[in-house]
């Protein structure tokens, strides 16, 4: 059996598919009803309603266990080959980004200066398009160079969260390079919301 593919090229994959998912869908304003329209965790088991409530909990609990391994890591110093993207340089990436994908930048962060991780909060009513097109929008904001998951990342950790309309948090996903590789991570409010696969 041969060797499992990196988690930058599984990216790389997934990005280009999503490109033509999310222009299909980009201009189909998504029903409120997904929202609502339940969460399974594993196969097989009932589906959950997540509230309003809980989906602000449960996207602040995701950020956090974020924010806690990106501090963690810092603490180990590692030197990982992370290009130089100066923050203006990102923020213009992300406003092109907004006006190809059709959502609004509500919140923009660097933790760690010598370690950049930006953490990014976005607003958008297009659910289901918005959630297609999470991978080429996390592609295009810390793009991978190479072969190798510790060095070609622009950023240390990446995180992306989007709030629907009421400022509400519908999707969360991060990721983390550590000293044994990337960590990725996702939430989501309903299946339909996942920007990749889960089980």
């Amino acid at each position: 059996m041969g060797a499992p593919a990196s988690y930058s090229s599984q990216m790389k994959r997934i990005a280009g598919i999503s490109v033509i998912a999310a222009i299909l869908l980009a201009g189909c304003a998504s029903s409120r009803s997904v929202l609502y329209s339940g969460q399974s965790i594993g196969v097989g088991t009932k589906k959950t309603v997540v509230t309003d409530a809980a989906a602000v909990r449960d996207a602040r609990s995701a950020r956090a266990e974020w924010v806690a391994m990106v501090n963690l890591e810092s603490g180990h110093g590692l030197k990982a080959g992370f290009a130089a993207v100066p923050p203006h340089k990102f923020r213009s990436q992300l406003a092109a980004a907004a006006r190809r994908y059709g959502f609004t930048v509500k919140r923009v962060d660097f933790l760690h200066p010598q370690r950049p991780t930006p953490l990014v909060i976005v607003q958008t009513s297009r659910y289901v398009a918005f959630a297609h097109a999470v991978p080429s929008v996390e592609h295009s904001l810390d793009p991978h160079r190479g072969n190798d998951d510790l060095k070609g990342w622009s950023f240390g950790g990446f995180c992306l969260e989007a709030l629907d309309e009421r400022g509400v948090p519908f999707l969360v996903v991060s990721n983390t390079v550590s000293r044994n590789g990337v960590t990725g991570g996702q939430w989501a409010r309903s299946d339909p919301l996942y920007p990749f696969a889960h089980g």
